[in-house]
């Protein structure tokens, strides 16, 4: 069991890490391995995992694994209390190529980790797996970046998830504070100008889910998928901003929160599949002062209706000061949704290749 998760892991890898500083794997190729590819264990700071391919994985891809105290002889490795730093810190994995995880073990994904921390995932391409395919297992530290990332083709053999999942169940000090105390609040985790799709069975686009706090979610394409933004069993301090959603769902579906920490949903654009209400929370926030922040959302509906919001329709929220700026729409045009896409991502725009029968977008 590594952490507050629900996984289990293997401590077993063709490449285990343990003990290491600055590690280098670069330019592999991982193939028909029935276990785990790399395992990161333990103190590990550093390591670079790059260039790489790996395709027909029996487990997963990626591994970290961190270790901490506090639980006990019984527990080795276990407890509360990480800031002995015997965990992976600062691991940096980039321009890998992956697919088809997951052949034996399906609680697998092309990256893992349970408490690690500071981790960059940048210009990865990973499809074909049966669960997400980059998993946190819980908040341990934060840091972590996503970046650049394009997966598709996940959760193709189970449910409840989408191509990211985080879960948050139990608290971790990974500092001291000035006065030597445990400092058990994670840093911000940020995803951002990443292209998700959510298709087979993806839940939501990103799948913050039992407790999953800290993260900055923004200037990401996400396509498919059930929910766009998803937050239960308290969590809070979930940020989306600037996202494109292309036909989703619903836009977005949180838990309540404590004042001062409610999620945040601001400047996005949901294109849904239906015209129903495109946000769902606790209703009753308006008397806890513990409302999302939503507000400037372009929302798009086959007929540019929508459906309402807490019994009310979306001109009545807003007349209380909720959800200010945001609209509805009827849907736009593919191209127009392709250029918002190439625009949000950074990518330049579509050529267009005239010939004598055909007007291609290319």
């Amino acid at each position: 069991m590594p952490s507050g998760g629900d996984w289990g892991l293997g401590r077993v890898a063709a490449v285990f890490v343990r003990g290491a500083i600055g590690t280098l794997i670069d330019s592999c190729v991982f193939e028909k391995l029935d276990g785990n590819a790399i395992l990161i264990n333990g103190f590990a700071r550093n390591t670079t995992i790059q260039r790489n391919d790996f395709h027909e994985i029996g487990d997963s891809m990626i591994a970290q694994l961190g270790e901490t105290e506090g639980a006990g002889a019984i527990a080795w490795g276990m407890g509360w209390d990480g800031r002995k730093g015997d965990q992976p810190r600062g691991t940096l994995v980039k321009q890998n190529f992956a697919y088809r995880c997951g052949l034996f073990e399906k609680q697998s994904s092309f990256y893992f980790q349970a408490k690690s921390c500071q981790t960059q995932l940048v210009d990865n391409i990973f499809f074909h797996g049966p669960r997400a395919g980059i998993n946190f297992n819980d908040g341990f530290g934060g840091g972590s970046i996503l970046s650049g990332n394009l997966m598709f083709n996940t959760v193709m053999e189970s449910g409840d998830h989408g191509p990211f999942n985080s879960w948050d169940r139990q608290v971790y000090a990974h500092k001291s504070k000035d006065d030597g105390s445990p400092d058990v609040n994670k840093d911000y985790d940020e995803i951002t100008r990443n292209f998700f799709i959510g298709n087979w069975y993806g839940q939501e686009a990103i799948d913050n889910d039992d407790g999953s706090a800290f993260y900055e979610t923004h200037h990401n394409y996400f396509a498919y998928a059930g929910t766009g933004m998803k937050n239960d069993f308290n969590g809070h301090d979930n940020h989306h901003h600037h996202n494109l959603y292309g036909f989703i769902g619903t836009g977005v579906g949180i838990c309540g929160a404590l004042p001062g920490h409610a999620d945040k949903f601001y400047s996005n654009t949901v294109i849904q599949l239906a015209s129903k209400g495109y946000a769902y929370y606790d209703c009753k926030c308006n008397a806890t002062g513990s409302c999302p922040e939503m507000h400037d959302n372009s929302i798009y509906t086959p007929d540019g209706k929508m459906g309402n919001i807490c019994g009310q329709p979306l001109a009545q929220r807003q007349a209380a000061g909720i959800d200010l700026k945001s609209a509805v729409h009827n849907w736009p045009a593919d191209e127009v949704i392709i250029g918002w896409a190439r625009q949000l991502l950074g990518m330049p725009p579509a050529l267009q290749k005239t010939g004598p029968e055909l007007d291609l977008v290319i």
